[in-house]
């Protein structure tokens, strides 16, 4: 039977949840995943939830904190996305604003793969790769009115917190001769801001079956400059395709298809200037999995690090000014 102590965390006193829709809780599972929340699959007798919290600390090893309110712009953003490609995200049941907690619909893990795990099994399909690009473009497109920019821009702090600073900023404290252009991305992201952006576009928040997507733990997320969400993603191709070099081919077109499609949907007139931006982000994105407050886990090794590293400072120096160009630097 359960009781106030059945979903406890280390971080927080005990979660406060006995029933869901007015059935008890009989067992719950903590599921494996993020640094930034407990996530919990929760059972009662009529069905399985996902419930899950926001951290006020961050499970890194540098000092990292963010308010836990944050969770609501995640619950905002399913609600606000499902309208759009509503076969992409999950079910809400509730979202609790003085808990700061959701119950979501539960994606059965033995059905829906974690899409990280999947490429680093070495399993890559460009057809979802080409979903992906075009789902975030739909997003993207159907996301800039006025309302949306008023009831998002209260999350700018938290990814300032969780994103601007944590990645980008501490990339500028670790190499100082950045600073410069690191100011002038992130004054750019702020000139740039005209849509609703998921904040955290990555494989780990991407769940696949057959060919059905799912995407999660969108708590990031801002009214922002969508370059970010593209670069965000892309740069974990361009990581794995050095951490797995036996398929660095298949990541590096993945890279390649991934920009291809996002940028063959916008209007001609504004593809460079889009770019331009992507190619600013591009290498201090890269050092900041290597060098920022949340580093890859997978990358342990000091010369796959220093490969990384390398190749940020390469496209630093070359500034590439087309995708085949950038393609012929990162190959």
């Amino acid at each position: 039977m359960a009781n106030k102590k059945i979903l406890q965390s280390e971080n927080y006193q005990n979660i406060w949840i006995t029933k869901i829709d007015n059935s008890l809780i009989i067992d719950f599972k903590r599921l494996e995943g993020g640094v930034s929340s407990d996530v919990f699959k929760v059972k009662t007798k009529k069905k399985l939830y996902c419930i899950k919290r926001s951290l006020p600390k961050l499970r890194v090893k540098k000092e990292w904190l963010a308010d836990t309110k944050r969770i609501k712009f995640e619950y905002l953003w399913l609600k606000h996305c499902k309208k759009i490609i509503p076969n992409s995200i999950p079910n809400v049941y509730k979202f609790s604003s003085k808990n700061h907690y959701l119950i979501l619909e539960y994606l059965n893990e033995n059905k829906y793969k974690n899409l990280k795990e999947e490429f680093l099994r070495k399993k890559i399909d460009y057809k979802i790769i080409i979903k992906i690009s075009k789902d975030l473009f739909k997003i993207h497109k159907n996301s800039t009115s006025k309302n949306i920019k008023k009831k998002f821009s209260d999350n700018s702090k938290n990814f300032y917190d969780l994103r601007l600073d944590a990645y980008f900023n501490e990339v500028a404290r670790v190499h100082p001769k950045l600073n410069v252009k690191i100011k002038k991305i992130t004054n750019n992201y702020k000139i740039n801001s005209s849509t609703l952006i998921h904040g955290d576009f990555s494989p780990k928040n991407m769940l696949v079956y057959n060919k059905t997507i799912k995407y999660i733990d969108a708590e990031t997320c801002n009214y922002g400059d969508p370059a970010f969400d593209l670069v965000y993603f892309a740069n974990h191709l361009l990581i794995k395709s050095i951490h797995i070099p036996q398929k660095k081919h298949h990541f590096i077109n993945s890279y390649k298809i991934f920009f291809d499609t996002y940028l063959g949907s916008l209007e001609l007139s504004k593809r460079n200037i889009f770019f331009e931006r992507c190619v600013e982000m591009i290498p201090i994105m890269l050092l900041a999995r290597v060098d920022g407050k949340s580093p890859v886990e997978y990358i342990t090794k000091e010369n796959k690090k220093n490969k990384i590293r390398l190749l940020a400072f390469k496209l630093i120096e070359n500034s590439p000014k087309s995708l085949n160009a950038l393609i012929k630097i990162i190959k």
